[in-house]
């Protein structure tokens, strides 16, 4: 099956079984959790062995080491990190959907700039989707070495 969102979530009534999407529903619960800092409520979106890219040629895997390099971005980006998702497609088969994002990146001092991520979700047994791998840098972690 695939989704697409329409750009900044503005939904109109035929988009609304998109914007109740569960994955898009935890996607959003995880923005505001990060804006807000809640690391035990993002964490609660993540698998136990989910794979943050936290830079290009860095990943965090496993809850408590994601937990620790939030707490970093977040002082990295002065405890003010702005996310807007601007557009997304999902693309969901079984267990699993992977979802191509659109999404401004902003904070104190840091302009506005916009990645195109990536995030990958699973179905767990008691059908909560949960986050196994989010990428926000998307392609751009593939040049990282060119």
């Amino acid at each position: 099956m695939i989704l697409k969102a329409p750009q900044a979530f503005s939904y109109r009534s035929e988009e609304v079984v998109l914007a109740q999407h569960p994955v898009i529903l935890q996607i959003a619960r995880a923005d505001e959790a990060i804006v807000k800092e809640d690391f035990d409520t993002l964490l609660d979106i993540y698998s136990e062995n989910a794979v943050l890219v936290v830079e290009p040629g860095r990943n965090a895997v496993g809850k408590a080491a994601i937990r620790a390099a939030f707490k970093k971005i977040a002082v990295y980006f002065q405890n003010g990190l702005q996310l807007r998702q601007k557009g997304m497609q999902l693309l969901e088969s079984g267990d699993t959907c992977l979802v191509l994002a659109l999404t401004e990146v902003a904070a104190p001092s840091y302009p506005a700039v916009e990645r195109k991520a990536c995030y990958v979700f699973n179905r767990s047994a008691d059908g909560t989707w949960l986050c196994c791998i989010y990428n926000s840098y998307g392609h751009d972690i593939v040049f990282h070495d060119i």
